[in-house]
């Protein structure tokens, strides 16, 4: 018998191509092995886009897709635009109940690029942690945002992880009620925050987390990763549809090639334009003034949760 390899994306419509993309690499690299079910979390992806993403599937690899619209009630008009993913960024949350069967999967985003079996990376023994993650490459780069983790998450700045590539233990998940957790945490408190879903997921798993090597989750920045390169993740406005020069954006473009999404991912490359680039620099801007902001909140992890835990026991 083969072995079950799970793997979530989430995404909306517009974030289509990328997610095609993804798909593409990673079915490029998967195992006769393994039987390999890809979950599309979504709300709004179209007919069209849905046929589009399935074709890529094969014997040994299915591609479904799941609406996430119901389970979103209890928490709508609580969730914040997150950046290129709207609320989409918040599905991963509804994993664990939706899918009881079972007991481990991988969470990827939608803007990376596999090259190696994802079936190594759901293999890692994490143990009776929560989660498999990779440390977040951006906190240690500016002490902007290491004061930031410090004193608005409340958490040593080293244990923020980044939550776009992640092994999930979905048993200790349900056993500590994650999802129930985030719902009433959002509920009740409704913090300030830079990246809701990174944020509450780090606070929620703080001291339950297994740190994997930046290899499985290599940002575009130019430090080399720890061990192989096995994944390249776009993150933040790093985007090889957007830049030419963005690092290890030719694994993108590699697999771009074979999506039918190729001629208009790489006209966006060609048209994004100096007012484009413009715009993200002010949204750069814009993210840090919301720091300044958030400093002088009285909503932040810091001041109202650490010593709170016990209220979600």
């Amino acid at each position: 018998m083969k072995d079950v390899i799970p793997v979530f994306f989430a995404c909306n419509d517009r974030y289509v191509p990328y997610l095609d993309t993804a798909i593409i690499s990673l079915v490029s690299h998967v195992s006769d092995d393994n039987e390999y079910r890809i979950t599309v979390m979504k709300t709004d992806i179209s007919e069209e886009n849905q046929r589009a993403l399935k074709k890529h599937a094969k014997t040994n690899v299915s591609i479904e897709f799941f609406d996430v619209q119901d389970m979103l009630e209890p928490v709508k008009g609580k969730l914040p635009e997150m950046f290129y993913f709207g609320v989409a960024a918040y599905f991963r949350f509804f994993i664990e109940t939706s899918f009881p069967q079972y007991d481990k999967a991988v969470y990827l985003d939608s803007d990376v690029i596999l090259l190696e079996d994802i079936a190594e990376l759901y293999r890692t023994d994490i143990g009776d942690n929560l989660v498999g993650a990779v440390y977040e490459q951006n906190t240690d780069r500016s002490p902007m945002f290491t004061n930031y983790v410090e004193d608005i998450i409340g958490i040593p700045y080293y244990t923020y992880f980044n939550s776009g590539v992640m092994v999930m233990n979905l048993k200790e998940f349900r056993e500590f009620k994650v999802q129930d957790r985030f719902i009433g945490m959002l509920t009740e408190y409704n913090f300030d925050c830079l990246a809701p879903d990174q944020e509450y997921l780090n606070v929620i798993c703080h001291g339950r987390v297994k740190y994997l090597p930046t290899g499985w989750n290599k940002h575009s920045f130019p430090e080399a990763p720890e061990g192989e390169l096995k994944l390249c993740h776009y993150a933040l406005s790093n985007k090889p549809w957007h830049y030419e020069d963005t690092i290890n954006g030719e694994y993108f473009w590699e697999y771009a090639k074979k999506s039918e999404f190729y001629r208009s991912l790489a006209e966006g490359l060609k048209n994004y334009s100096d007012a484009d680039r413009q715009r993200d620099r002010e949204a750069f801007d814009a993210l840090v003034k919301s720091i300044e902001d958030i400093y002088g909140s009285e909503r932040t992890f810091k001041k109202l949760w650490f010593g709170k835990e016990a209220a979600y026991a």
